[in-house]
């Protein structure tokens, strides 16, 4: 049998010991309108949690109870956390796989910034594959006149191929590389450095240019 109740203004149901609760046992409750919940918590301990808003506001009051920063943390066991929290003093959002019940200890990296879609500027550093991770290094970067430039040793393992182009322009005390169709040195490979061009000699050419001259 249906009941219902109708009231004109609001309804109170107001226990008077601290440790009071109003508990309601039935199969499911509906509310249909706003649910406003005001406490310190609020336990949801439920398997399933189905959420139709697409955004989940976090730290709305921005009072700063818990400092700058706000996310989300989940336990890894009784007493440890991890999370993403979005650092409000570095404009970042950081992961920790080791952080305390408030987010604010531990060890905190930067997965991104706001900035990160800028358009890149002089001396930018190009990202490589660093073990399964995203690597940088100051020794590898694109430069203002449109050149990969790579400070230090350089091991490659599978070939180096240079595709056939015309004689690129001098670039100060840099001695350039480029492949072309073979000439007398045998090679196919040019050099421009300075005023000077030439082809690498093979080395059956320079025996040849040996006996000859």
């Amino acid at each position: 049998m249906n009941t219902k109740k109708r009231i004109d203004g609001d309804y109170y149901i107001e226990t008077i010991n601290t440790g009071d609760r109003v508990i309601i046992q039935t199969t499911a409750m509906a509310v249909t309108g706003n649910l406003e919940v005001s406490g310190n918590l609020t336990y949801i301990n439920t398997e399933e949690l189905d959420v139709k808003d697409p955004f989940i506001m976090l730290n709305s009051s921005n009072t700063s109870t818990y400092g700058s920063n706000s996310g989300i943390l989940t336990h890894k066991s009784a007493s440890t956390y991890a999370g993403i929290r979005y650092n409000n003093d570095t404009t970042k959002w950081e992961l920790s796989t080791s952080t305390g019940t408030t987010g604010e200890t531990g060890t905190w990296t930067e997965i991104g910034t706001a900035a990160a879609g800028s358009v890149a500027g002089a001396n930018t550093q190009v990202q490589f594959n660093n073990a399964g991770n995203f690597g940088a290094s100051s020794n590898f970067t694109f430069t203002d006149t449109s050149q990969l430039n790579l400070t230090g040793n350089v091991n490659i393992s599978t070939g180096l191929q240079l595709k056939d182009s015309a004689a690129p322009g001098a670039v100060t005390n840099t001695t350039v590389l480029h492949g072309g169709i073979a000439g007398s040195g045998g090679t196919g490979v040019y050099f421009v450095d300075g005023t000077t061009t030439d082809e690498l000699v093979s080395k059956s050419k320079a025996i040849v240019f040996g006996i000859i001259f």
